[in-house]
């Protein structure tokens, strides 16, 4: 993807997530009985299923170590340095782990709101829904913006380390 098709999906992104989050605040101001913790609980479920927590969690460390593995193999071929593989760190950035541990929360959120929407509580889909979307939408520029941020370190603490263990 090119920066410009990155921006304007950003930029969607957060404009429809502005939309629906207006549209949450306008309810509560009309009297919406619903209590807005519900609306905030969807923000976190989408933050802990589909953003830094999940998926884009995971995939920002596999990213990193890929990264890291192409800069080594591209700066290695153009200097001529081989870099010794005991004293190379493996590229992880703690996305895994906070994946795995965020995907697990977030189905236990999920569960429990599953189970209240089918034993009677059906108004709680609706906010719930929204504040999921408005979690996604919103989260979806930063979670992209701290993945790439992630890129940018490991590949520079590959060029670093290679640079140093060439001298």
């Amino acid at each position: 993807m090119n920066n410009t098709g990155a921006a304007a999906g950003g930029i969607g992104a957060v404009a429809l997530g502005l939309v629906v989050l207006f549209y949450q605040i306008g309810r509560w101001r009309g009297g919406d009985p619903t209590p807005k913790m519900h609306f905030f609980a969807g923000v976190a479920l989408a933050a802990l299923l589909f953003l830094g927590g999940g998926i884009l969690g995971t995939m920002g460390g596999a990213a990193a170590a890929l990264g890291n593995g192409l800069g080594t193999y591209a700066l290695e071929n153009a200097t001529g340095t081989t870099v010794a593989a005991g004293g190379q760190k493996a590229a992880m950035t703690g996305g895994e782990k906070v994946g795995v541990s965020g995907a697990i929360a977030g189905l236990c959120l999920l569960a429990l709101y599953a189970g209240l929407i089918k034993s009677g509580r059906a108004d709680l889909e609706s906010p719930v829904i929204r504040g999921a979307l408005v979690g996604v939408w919103l989260g979806a520029s930063a979670g992209l913006l701290g993945m790439a941020l992630g890129l940018i370190q490991t590949s520079g603490n590959t060029v670093g380390d290679i640079l140093l263990r060439s001298i």
